[in-house]
């Protein structure tokens, strides 16, 4: 559909008024509207079930009595390993990657940001629902988003970067002042388990890092 919208709809158009001397100003218009109707139920017949399986991971997974755990005793507050529904949707996101890119490469970055999207979209609604926001669940909650933003920093937009924004915003207004002070305390500690993180998953999250041109996301951790 993006090559037929691109290139055929257009060389067809053209011949069509150089063979018969007309111009299709107004049939032209109308063409481009239905394809572009068209383009975008496909796109969504293909992002919806993945937005949707993404979001039920999200809630799952933060409404786990297992996420955000308590430090072991002698341990950083920010010791701990990101919740396994980010891995789970980054593993997923691979999977999309690998069908997309072997079967119609223009495509990939436009899903990948698409459902990058849908993604920050689904934490912000889901944090949303917490009632509180103890200094775990706060510090859980930073390195779930900050390692998910750092890895598909490649497929960011201006929409998520936003929303990534407005999250800490909404776990701000859920916390007290005592577990913020104690998150600026953890932020150098924070910034090295993310380091770890990103070179030991270098190769299983490889593909996202192939757009090393783009702007990638502003994040707490790496401000």
């Amino acid at each position: 559909m993006a090559s037929f919208q691109a290139e055929i709809t257009p060389q067809l158009l053209t011949l069509f008024e150089t063979l018969f001397s007309v111009q299709l100003t107004d049939e032209t218009t109308r063409i481009r509207d239905a394809l572009s109707q068209l383009d975008a139920q496909l796109f969504k017949s293909y992002t919806k079930p993945h937005s949707a399986r993404i979001a039920a991971a999200i809630e799952t997974g933060i409404f786990s009595p297992d996420w955000a755990p308590e430090p072991a005793q002698g341990k950083s507050v920010a010791e701990r390993d990101p919740s396994p529904y980010v891995f789970s949707i980054l593993l997923d996101l691979v999977i999309v990657h690998t069908e997309v890119s072997t079967t119609s490469p223009p495509l990939t970055a436009r899903i990948l940001r698409s459902l990058f999207e849908n993604t920050t979209t689904s934490l912000i609604n889901t944090f949303n629902q917490l009632q509180s926001c103890p200094l775990s669940s706060l510090m859980q909650a930073t390195l779930d988003v900050e390692f998910m933003a750092q890895t598909l920093a490649s497929y960011t937009t201006e929409k998520a970067s936003q929303v990534q924004t407005d999250i800490y915003q909404v776990l701000d207004g859920k916390t007290d002042n005592q577990a913020r002070v104690r998150l600026q305390e953890e932020l150098g500690s924070l910034r090295g388990v993310l380091k770890k993180l990103r070179e030991g998953t270098r190769v299983e999250f490889g593909c996202f890092r192939r757009e090393r041109g783009r702007n990638r996301g502003q994040t707490v951790a790496a401000g």
